[in-house]
């Protein structure tokens, strides 16, 4: 993927590395280029309020992001791999990116999943760090900051790490998939892809974003990209063709009656389901948890109480369960905590 990724930290003196992204081009990653361009940092320095990674920066991954992307590391016996394939403990890993590509886009804040997800709703499935306290605004500021400065690493002791790994995996061709993607991959074996005309079609009689989970996957996603649309029981009567296609289905602000949580307990192969602000009842979750290859489940800022939420105990490949502004007691949350132990439950 990266050549002559020496370049992107120069030695400069004694033992600094002191060089300063200004921009970064990703060419075809099937041929693999990538173009760097470089100012001395001592030009950075001359700005005002300019980031300090090693300061600033890396506490906060430090605290919060390096736990689940880091270098591969035993545990129980078993090897345990970072998270999305994204590790975050060395500069050369950190502008590799994840498997789903890269996460900085140097200069632009707002092109930069490392940033943009830090700063989504706290019950927002995408949101990261997805345990414990959101980031705080100042967290937040210091991202956004740090990448629209140019992503400066400065003389952390971390610049070169990975880079020798980085050329090993280049010559060696070496590819680490990830549990989540095998999961995808087994899952899409031997399915054909939906014709476009035909999803095409869908998406502008439901006025719903439907796109593949994947370049070339079969699979597919279904989200509601404006307030203003409506997703109620003929919507979902509409989408009845990708039962079998389903897997991401983001229906924040649904109008869901039981016959439209009995039509949703259709789709099978759904691992992920946003109900945000939806109407979906304590009836409809006792339906929804039909769905038995569920993997994370937003019912944030909904009606479902106590007497609703305990059918999800049968949820058995449950790892996600977001609970936040629902009506649901503290008593029962940690009645779920201590029933569900291997599952993140927010709050």
């Amino acid at each position: 993927m990266f050549q002559n990724f020496e370049t992107f930290l120069k030695p400069n003196g004694s033992n600094s590395w002191k060089t300063h992204a200004l921009s970064i081009y990703i060419g075809n990653m099937n041929k693999g280029f990538i173009f760097w361009s470089f100012l001395p940092l001592s030009f950075h320095f001359s700005l005002v309020g300019v980031v300090d990674f090693e300061k600033e920066v890396w506490p906060i991954l430090q605290d919060r992001c390096v736990e689940c992307h880091r270098a591969p590391y035993e545990q129980a016996g078993r090897l345990k791999y970072p998270k999305a394939g994204l590790r975050l403990d060395g500069a050369a890993h950190i502008m590799q990116g994840s498997d789903d590509g890269a996460v900085i886009s140097v200069d632009h804040p707002s092109q930069s999943s490392l940033y943009t997800r830090v700063i989504l709703p706290f019950d927002d499935d995408d949101h990261m760090p997805p345990k414990g306290e959101p980031l705080t605004q100042g967290q937040q500021e210091t991202f956004r900051k740090w990448i629209a400065q140019g992503v400066d690493f400065g003389s952390w002791v971390g610049a070169t790490d990975g880079l020798d790994k980085l050329s090993k995996r280049e010559l060696e061709q070496e590819k680490y998939t990830p549990k989540h993607i095998t999961f995808y991959q087994d899952l899409a074996m031997g399915m054909e892809a939906l014709p476009d005309a035909f999803v095409d079609r869908l998406e502008e009689a439901t006025s719903l974003l439907i796109r593949p989970i994947g370049i070339g996957s079969p699979l597919l996603e279904v989200r509601i990209v404006s307030s203003g649309t409506k997703c109620n029981t003929q919507t979902l009567k509409k989408l009845a063709p990708l039962s079998e296609h389903l897997v991401k289905l983001d229906l924040r602000g649904a109008d869901l009656s039981s016959e439209g949580c009995s039509l949703l307990a259709e789709f099978s192969q759904v691992t992920h389901l946003n109900l945000r602000q939806s109407t979906v009842t304590d009836e409809g979750v006792k339906i929804l948890a039909g769905m038995s290859n569920l993997m994370s489940l937003n019912l944030s800022s909904t009606q479902v109480t106590d007497y609703g939420v305990g059918s999800l105990l049968r949820l058995e490949k449950l790892k996600s369960l977001h609970l936040w502004g629902s009506q649901i007691s503290q008593d029962r949350v940690q009645f779920l905590k201590n029933r569900l132990k291997t599952v993140s439950i927010t709050p």
